[in-house]
């Protein structure tokens, strides 16, 4: 049954701290021990408290109160890919100063007060094996590709942050030149296999920004498998 206090009080009685506490022992071992007949059936919080997330199809993300959040997911056979090149980043030289976009990553926000973000970012990739020759590459077992949260105010140029760059080596082994055709070890075991994850905080001015993940790579084909993006923001 519903809690019901033991003892009531009507205008002009004594007010005394024994009924009080009474009324206050019974309610607590209600709460303690409350029946299941009791609860409510119904939501308490109606949608008019709730700002509901939408779901944009083509992006793939979700936008939420406080950002959005959201990330690539192809599955199994059907799998999709985007790529890193090392023809975007100076073609294959050993200085990791140039970062390109990584297309599909990014999307935009409108700040409308200053205030601080963090940026989440997480990517799967299979790097290489790249085993081309030029006479400013690095050696074929020393090439590799680094990831960076990158953040671009649209009215500004882009901005890397190489500081928190993160790195996956080129394959070591070759292409298979017969059926088969692939690498000839497993890119986990043949070193071109990376999942690598971040945080960045930033505090952001008015405007517009951009956030997606920046590449660098020295290897000239890089398969990004799997990635996503997320940004928490806090009006302070």
């Amino acid at each position: 049954m519903a809690y019901s206090a033991p003892n009531t009080f009507v205008n002009a009685t004594p007010l005394t701290a024994a009924d009080v506490e009474g009324n206050n022992e019974a309610l607590r071992l209600y709460l303690h021990q409350v029946n299941a007949a009791d609860l409510e059936a119904s939501k308490w919080v109606d949608t008019r408290h709730i700002q509901p997330p939408d779901y944009l199809p083509y992006a793939g993300v979700i936008h939420g109160c406080t950002g959005y959040q959201g990330g690539q997911w192809g599955g199994g056979a059907e799998i999709r890919l985007t790529f890193a090149t090392k023809y975007l980043t100076g073609n294959g030289q050993p200085d990791a100063t140039s970062f390109h976009y990584l297309p599909n990553s990014a999307f935009q926000l409108d700040i409308r007060r200053a205030g601080t973000l963090v940026f989440h970012y997480w990517l799967e990739w299979e790097a290489g094996q790249d085993a081309s020759t030029a006479g400013y590459q690095v050696t074929q077992n020393s090439r590799a590709v680094w990831v960076a949260p990158w953040i671009q105010r649209l009215d500004t140029a882009y901005s890397a942050y190489r500081e928190y760059a993160q790195e996956t080596r080129n394959a070591e082994y070759g292409i298979a030149s017969a059926y088969p055709i692939g690498t000839t070890e497993t890119y986990v075991q043949g070193g071109g296999y990376g999942q690598k994850q971040g945080t960045l905080t930033y505090e952001a001015a008015l405007g517009r920004l951009a956030f997606g993940l920046g590449i660098h790579s020295q290897i000239d084909r890089v398969g990004v498998v799997n990635w996503g993006c997320a940004v928490e923001y806090f009006y302070l």
